[in-house]
């Protein structure tokens, strides 16, 4: 076997799953259909569809992709990082009422479970408070006080280095084990890609840290097809195969592990997963 577990997506789960299982002493592979990016390859504007969406047939290979279906379109990251190269980087921890909902609600006390793991990623993603309040933030909380209010309303957490702006500093958050960081300027430009080394992507926490333990991220690759090698149970691996995801000559080869994660959030492991069944 090549690996011992291959990850497929770099987002969230996968970029979780890559640390605790190199944790663990696996030996990893982490395949992202995105580029990597580093802070100068952002787009300054969203104007600048190349470097900021995701259509590989246009030759535009930017961190964001749309998807249109019929009554909806669904924006979603693509990139080392997956999502969090474009989301507003806001973790609020859900109320009581959401633990307390759905048809799973009764089998656990959920919300007493997950506290820890709800702080431990808030841990992993450096949040804070945003120490600052611009024009939207204080609409609402004005409006707040006109609705008696106020004790409601209060700053988001965040996952952003703070800092002193525009001023680069080693690690805060790993003991010095992470990348240097550098301190948020406000530009705005969180959801386009951070061009301040200030957002706490994933490539600068749970990749950065598996990456330590011998994780190996291939980007600019997808997996077209999943299947077990020689059994049919998968007790004996499984056969990766996989191809570019950015060239007009779409090289292909399979690699061999023990275990596969779909890890391509919805839009890529569903459609992954319906192809496989068709097979």
């Amino acid at each position: 076997m090549d690996y011992d577990y291959i990850i497929i997506g770099s987002g969230f789960g996968g970029s979780v799953s890559a640390l605790r299982l190199s944790q663990k002493g696996y030996k990893v592979l982490v395949i992202e259909k995105g580029k990597w990016y580093q802070a100068k390859d952002f787009p300054k504007t969203n104007w600048n569809f190349r470097k900021w969406l995701w259509i590989p047939r246009l030759r535009f290979f930017g961190i964001m992709k749309l998807s249109i279906f019929k009554h909806v379109a669904i924006l979603s990251g693509t990139g080392v990082g997956g999502g969090s190269l474009v989301y507003a980087n806001t973790l609020p921890i859900p109320k009581t009422t959401f633990f307390k909902t759905g048809s799973w609600s009764e089998l656990n006390n959920w919300e007493e479970a997950l506290a820890p793991h709800y702080q431990e990623a808030l841990k992993m993603l450096g949040t804070n408070k945003n120490p600052i309040l611009f024009d939207g933030d204080i609409g609402l909380q004005k409006v707040a006080e006109k609705l008696n209010i106020s004790p409601k309303f209060d700053a988001t957490n965040v996952a952003v280095y703070f800092g002193e702006p525009n001023t680069t500093k080693p690690d805060p958050y790993f003991k010095g084990e992470g990348p240097d960081r550098t301190g948020c300027n406000f530009c705005g430009a969180c959801m386009t890609g951070c061009r301040n080394n200030s957002k706490n992507t994933l490539d600068k926490n749970y990749l950065y840290l598996a990456q330590k333990n011998g994780t190996e991220i291939l980007a600019e690759n997808e997996v077209y097809d999943v299947k077990p090698c020689k059994t049919e149970n998968g007790e004996n691996g499984y056969e990766v195969s996989i191809k570019s995801s950015t060239k007009f000559f779409k090289k292909r080869r399979i690699i061999k592990s023990k275990a596969v994660i779909f890890s391509g959030g919805v839009l890529g492991t569903v459609k992954l997963l319906l192809k496989l069944k068709n097979k």
